[in-house]
């Protein structure tokens, strides 16, 4: 799928990479420590000049966090004058770098900046701090007043019995959407989940993959490219 012109209005789901600092054995996007590619800036700027009329943006792979050019492909989409908002799908490790420099860049364009951060038994067992940390976000994020952050929980079909617990103990179930794996990319074919989903409040997005190949709304084509 090679012709990336899609309508205005409308959603960028742009992989910037499908490389990543964890190796969650359930990636939908098959992406960890063994994968190193990177969107070259042309290219992101290619898929955003392509898109006529408003947009929103968001950024993930992989791990967008550990691209090099992560605030440069930040900058460029709020400076169209296009965007409306600004998506960053994250496992937070790396946020601590640019949570203050994403919240001055909403601030200084006045484009809306919202986090989603991953939440899942690999990242615990991972980051034991990892609640603490993301408890930290939210209070500077709500003492900035200019980035939002929601908590992507994704939940085993079984063992998972106590995150929610965990985040309520950390007042973060408020800020929580909590799902279930789904049945793609790593899960491909399990028989304990049901198939991919995006669940949006816009009805016009796109899809790319970490090279700008684009996939218009089909998830898991995407997810085996990215493999």
């Amino acid at each position: 799928m090679n012709d990336r012109k899609i309508a205005g209005g409308t959603r960028l789901y742009i992989n910037i990479t499908n490389a990543c600092n964890t190796d969650c054995p359930f990636c939908c996007m098959y992406s960890g420590t063994d994968k190193g590619r990177f969107m070259d800036f042309d290219t992101y700027r290619s898929i955003l000049d392509s898109c006529a009329g408003e947009l929103e943006v968001q950024l993930e792979g992989g791990e967008p966090l550990i691209h090099r050019d992560f605030l440069r492909f930040a900058a460029y989409a709020v400076n169209t004058g296009r965007c409306r908002k600004l998506i960053v799908l994250t496992n937070g490790l790396e946020l601590d770098k640019y949570m203050d420099r994403l919240a001055d860049l909403s601030v200084r364009s006045g484009v809306p900046a919202e986090l989603k951060i991953s939440v899942n038994y690999w990242l615990l067992q991972t980051d034991e701090n990892h609640l603490r940390r993301l408890k930290k976000y939210i209070l500077a994020a709500e003492t900035a007043g200019s980035v939002s952050i929601r908590l992507n929980v994704r939940k085993r079909a079984a063992g998972d019995e106590d995150i929610e617990a965990a985040l309520e103990q950390y007042g973060l179930l408020q800020y929580s959407n909590i799902y279930y794996l789904q049945s793609y990319g790593k899960l491909k074919g399990s028989p304990l989940y049901a198939g991919p989903v995006i669940v949006q409040n816009i009805s016009s997005w796109g899809l790319y993959a970490s090279d700008g190949t684009f996939f218009g709304q089909d998830l898991v084509a995407r997810s085996e490219y990215e493999k």
